[in-house]
């Protein structure tokens, strides 16, 4: 991170991210991740989709979570 709290990326990993102007930061536990915005909101509508699929394997619990 520089001084203003940016995180500094080299071209090399934006290129092989797919980043570009706008990202996602997404909190996973003690760690994040950096994500191309376009990527992150695929990747999410996919697994929300799943995620409301009958047979889904949710417990209970992360069935009635709501953030």
């Amino acid at each position: 991170m520089d001084g203003q709290g940016r995180v500094l990326l080299n071209n090399e990993l934006r290129e092989y991210a797919g980043m570009d102007k706008r990202v996602a930061l997404v909190g996973q536990g003690h760690k994040f991740e950096l994500w191309s915005e376009e990527s992150w909101s695929s990747s999410r509508d996919i697994w929300l989709e799943e995620a409301n699929q009958p047979d889904s394997e949710l417990s209970e619990e992360l069935q009635n979570l709501a953030l």
